[in-house]
């Protein structure tokens, strides 16, 4: 019997030591990956069947949760932006001051490694550069009219200008 005890520990233990740091498998979509290959696993992201808008980057603007079962990110939205039925990038962005003092912070340093002494700081602004393996991943601090608002960019170099540049269309769900 005691035998039998030792093997469960040693599984529960085994098991929990292997979970996955993401709370948000979203974030590890590829981005390249056409949305209708994902489109059944999420449920909210846009219609693509249309070629309405052709090599236009379109952004799309969730409640983050949509995507995402996180704590940390419960006090944020989401940008997703695709271009010719791709996904090319997701931003993450806090929505209150007040309610999300350094959530997205966290996140960032338990899902990307952040280890930025400056990033922590109360009153910093900035952009911490974690990007890795052909992903660009940015994480931000910006002053805003009420306060810091923090947000985190996920894209690759290759797409990463055509979420910048002017001819992002803004698209309303």
């Amino acid at each position: 019997m005691k035998i039998f005890s030792k093997i469960k520990l040693f599984m529960l233990i085994f098991f929990s030591l292997n979970i996955n740091a993401y709370a948000c498998d979203f974030i590890k979509v590829p981005m390249g990956t056409l949305i209708s290959a994902i489109e059944d696993q999420y449920d909210d992201l846009p219609d693509t069947s249309s070629d309405e808008w052709g090599s236009e980057t379109l952004k799309y603007n969730y409640d983050t949760s949509n995507f995402c079962d996180d704590e940390l990110l419960k006090n944020s939205y989401m940008n997703i932006f695709v271009k010719e039925k791709k996904l090319i990038g997701i931003e993450i962005e806090g929505i209150d001051v007040d309610k999300n003092i350094n959530q997205l912070l966290k996140f960032s340093e338990i899902n990307f490694g952040l280890k930025d002494e400056q990033a922590k700081k109360e009153n910093w602004v900035g952009v911490v550069d974690l990007s890795t393996g052909g992903k660009s991943i940015l994480y931000g601090k910006v002053m805003g009219l009420d306060g810091i608002y923090e947000s985190i960019e996920i894209t690759t170099p290759a797409y990463g200008d055509f979420l910048i540049m002017g001819d992002v269309v803004e698209m309303n769900q």
